[in-house]
């Protein structure tokens, strides 16, 4: 089976409102950060669409960035601990998916056929939103799973059509994010391979390149784990990620969060080459 790393890209072009460099460095802060953030927009009294769009995201961020994260690092030292890391991972990747869910079927109330394939539906600009963040809860919720409920498999069709429906309402929209998604999400589709998928993958990793003028990390990172380990590609693997490594985090100051973390990522990876390549 191929493996799942949508996530990556999903989470690391999206930290918009997040903690500082000093927390990103204290993992245990950076838990208690996201813990009382999600506390805090859980017991908001008015549950505005905003506060909801927060909630969503901030807990999609917090199961990737945080939890997923620290149990990618824990599952060769301490495998109980890290199963135990995707599994509260995996309890807010659903949260997240549930209420995504129900804020499209608020304005779409055959938003559930629409996913089944069974009804079509005219989407708008303004639900761009949470159609990516409801891409991002499923490819997580699929991941976090590692493979301990296989009816999560079913959505893998799912986060390529609400990501095709977005970008054709505005290929654009946040420097590229719809792009980087395609491109991790094309790396695992099951009727792809070959060939195919390899054009398929990079014609999305230009696209994403092109509109966030190359300066997004995490879609180099992405490319190197969803392509170059699984076609064993052990020099363009470590040369994406020493690319990654010598960044100018301070070229888009957008982009200097998710930079970070990227290149966090990419030293751990490049720390496991010979784990993840076979000489």
């Amino acid at each position: 089976m191929k493996s799942l790393t949508l996530t990556i890209v999903f989470i690391l072009i999206s930290l918009s409102c997040s903690p500082s460099n000093f927390l990103l460095n204290r993992t245990i802060l950076l838990s208690i950060y996201f813990d009382r953030k999600i506390d805090r927009l859980t017991n908001q009294d008015d549950q505005t669409l905003q506060i909801k769009r927060e909630l969503i995201q901030t807990k999609i961020e917090y199961a990737y960035g945080v939890l997923m994260e620290k149990g990618d690092r824990l599952i060769d030292k301490d495998y109980t601990k890290s199963m135990k890391l995707y599994n509260k991972a995996n309890k807010e990747f659903t949260e997240a998916k549930n209420a995504s869910i129900l804020l499209l079927s608020k304005r779409y109330p055959d938003f559930n056929k629409w996913m089944r394939k069974e009804h079509y539906i005219q989407f708008d600009k303004k639900d761009i939103n949470d159609m990516y963040w409801l891409s991002a809860a499923l490819a997580g919720s699929i991941q976090s799973s590692r493979g301990s409920n296989p009816h999560e498999l079913i959505n893998i069709p799912t986060i390529g059509r609400l990501l095709n429906a977005a970008i054709s309402l505005d290929q654009n929209w946040r420097n590229g994010a719809l792009y980087s998604a395609m491109m991790s999400y094309s790396a695992v589709r099951p009727d792809l391979g070959g060939k195919a998928l390899i054009d398929t993958v990079d014609y999305y990793f230009e696209k994403a390149l092109q509109l966030s003028d190359s300066s997004d990390a995490s879609i180099y990172v992405g490319y190197a784990e969803s392509i170059h380990i699984p076609r064993q590609e052990k020099k363009e693997f470590e040369d994406k990620l020493n690319f990654v490594i010598a960044m100018d985090i301070n070229k888009n100051k957008n982009n200097k969060i998710n930079n970070i973390i990227s290149k966090r990522r990419a030293e751990w990876l490049l720390s496991k080459t010979n784990d993840l390549f076979i000489e």
